[in-house]
This record gives C-alpha cells, sequence and structure tokens, in this order.
C-alpha cells in the first residue's frame, strides 16, 4: 500500500509538471498569434512547433494523471495535481526569462492552496449508478452557458477581463469532459468498445473538449496566463463536481464542519481570482483601445 501510495504521489507530481509545462509552450506560442478570432489563433497555434510539442506534453501528463488515479485516493492526487498552476506561471516567466509579479504569485498561490483544499475536504464518494437524463440536461447547459461566456467576453472593453470569461468558459468546457470521460469509462466496462462508439458520451466529449482548448487558446492570446489558468482549475473541479452530484450522486461532504470549510476555501479561490483580475492594469491600459477595435472589425 505504501509503495502506490508512493507511485501515485509521483505520477501526480509528474503529471502536474507535465501539464504546467504544457500551457507555458501553448501561452507563449498563442501569445504571438495575429490579432484574429477563436478560430484564427487556432489555426495559428497549431502550425506553430513549440505549441504541438506543448500539445503533446500536455497528452503525457493526461497519461500521468490516470496513473496517479489508478494508484491512490483522488484526495491525495488532486491537490498535488493543481500545484501544476502555481508551476505554469513559474515555467511561463523562466521561458521570458523574468520573474512573475509578487501580486500574481500570492494570487496563485492563494487559489491554488484553496482549491486543493477544497478537493481534499470534498472527496464525494459514488452512490449510484449514472442518472443519463441529467446528463444530458447539464450537458446541453453547459453549452449554452460556454456559448454566453464567449459571446459576453467578445463584447467585453478589455483582453484581461475576456480572457477571464473565457478562461471560465474554457473551464466549463474541461468538467463537463471529466464528467463525460467518467460515463465512456462505464460504457465501455458495460459493452466494450461498441459501447463507447454507440453512445453520445464519445461525441459530445469530442467536441466540448476540442471546443475548451479552441477557448483557451483565445484567452492565452489576450492575457497573462495567471488571468485565465487559475479560474479555468477552480471553474473546472467546481463543474465535475457538479456533474459527479447531479449525474451519479457522489455527495460532497455533510459534516457541518466539512460544509463550513468549502464555504471558507471558495471565499479564499474569489479572493485569489479577484487579486489576480488585478495584478495586470498595465495589461489594460496599454491595449483596451486596441482591443475594442479588433472587437469591432469581427463584429
Amino acid at each position: 500500500m505504501d509503495t502506490q501510495v508512493t507511485l501515485a504521489a509521483f505520477y501526480a507530481l509528474a503529471s502536474a509538471i507535465g501539464f504546467a509545462l504544457s500551457t507555458s509552450l501553448q501561452h507563449r506560442e498563442a501569445g504571438g498569434a495575429p490579432s484574429s478570432g477563436i478560430l484564427g489563433v487556432l489555426r495559428f497555434v497549431i502550425t506553430r512547433r513549440m505549441w504541438v510539442l506543448g500539445a503533446f506534453v500536455g497528452f503525457v501528463a493526461l497519461i500521468l494523471h490516470a496513473l496517479a488515479l489508478n494508484n491512490g485516493a483522488i484526495a491525495l492526487v488532486q491537490p498535488i495535481m493543481v500545484s501544476g498552476v502555481v508551476l505554469a506561471v513559474l515555467f511561463r516567466s523562466a521561458l521570458d526569462r523574468a520573474l512573475p509579479p509578487r501580486r500574481e504569485l500570492v494570487g496563485v498561490t492563494l487559489t491554488t492552496l484553496a482549491l486543493g483544499c477544497f478537493l481534499v475536504v470534498a472527496n464525494p464518494q459514488a452512490e449510484s449508478e449514472a442518472d443519463e437524463r441529467r446528463a444530458v440536461l447539464l450537458w446541453l447547459s453547459g453549452v449554452l452557458c460556454i456559448a454566453l461566456l464567449v459571446l459576453v467576453a467578445n463584447r467585453m472593453p478589455t483582453p484581461v477581463a475576456a480572457s477571464f470569461l473565457l478562461g471560465t468558459a474554457s473551464g466549463v468546457c474541461f468538467g463537463l469532459t471529466a464528467g463525460l470521460l467518467k460515463m465512456i469509462s462505464n460504457d465501455f466496462g458495460a459493452d466494450g468498445v461498441m459501447g463507447v462508439v454507440g453512445s453520445w458520451h464519445l461525441y459530445a466529449q469530442i467536441g466540448t473538449g476540442l471546443t475548451g482548448i479552441a477557448i483557451n487558446q483565445r484567452a492565452y492570446h489576450l492575457a497573462p496566463l495567471a488571468i485565465s489558468m487559475p479560474v479555468l482549475n477552480v471553474v473546472d473541479v467546481l463543474v465535475a463536481l457538479a456533474f459527479g452530484v447531479l449525474v451519479f450522486n457522489e455527495v460532497p461532504t455533510r459534516h457541518p464542519v466539512g460544509i463550513a470549510v468549502l464555504g471558507l476555501c471558495l471565499v479564499l479561490m474569489g479572493a485569489g481570482l479577484r487579486m489576480l483580475a488585478r495584478v495586470h492594469p498595465e495589461a489594460v491600459a496599454a491595449s483596451k483601445s486596441g482591443f475594442g477595435s479588433e472587437l469591432s472589425d469581427q463584429r
């Protein structure tokens, strides 16, 4: 058992480092894209070798994440995984041979620690099979929410505000894909490969995941990594937990103290995100007029 715990921690740390490096490389390449919409940024980055390398590293990190969960409990693995948020900010600054602003590092660290604590305390346990009807309704609601967030982001007067909303939309995408991935795993366990390809879960998961990647590149293009990535991770976790509660009846802690701690974690995450949103006022001032004209051109 000790060996399994050690392996889980090792795989989780390696995965967090991989995701951090992948995110940093992709953010750097997306930042150099010509001023254009979501699809324009995506078309640009997929032709860049460093972005493709980042995508490959992210794929390897995903496999390591699965290995970590196979060897250890989510309460051990996920808090280690969210450390990748801090690592990504550090890696991104290292690529530019600069130190991140202290306020940015404090905001990212606060958000990450609160998120990790939230995961440990919540630690929901499965109690029933998936509710297919609720899964469809939740996915459709999520798609509508993503569309609205992108629409509002395209009308924001500053790139920082738009990047924050796009990061939120990406978080909804990836939270939904996490829930759908679990349903795909159930399909495979019940009916093998034919159960997977014969279900809507696979195609919804692919479409939602690709949409999240495309939106994320636009968020990377508009603002520093610390603006979109923390909120992406927070929303990803919250949507995935909501999917678990509503679809799989995976109920988090019911203990009053645990509920109070979860509420405090949410407050701290909000404080960290608010701090990050105010870290780069110079980015807002420098590009406000250009961003506004770009949106006018798109509309």
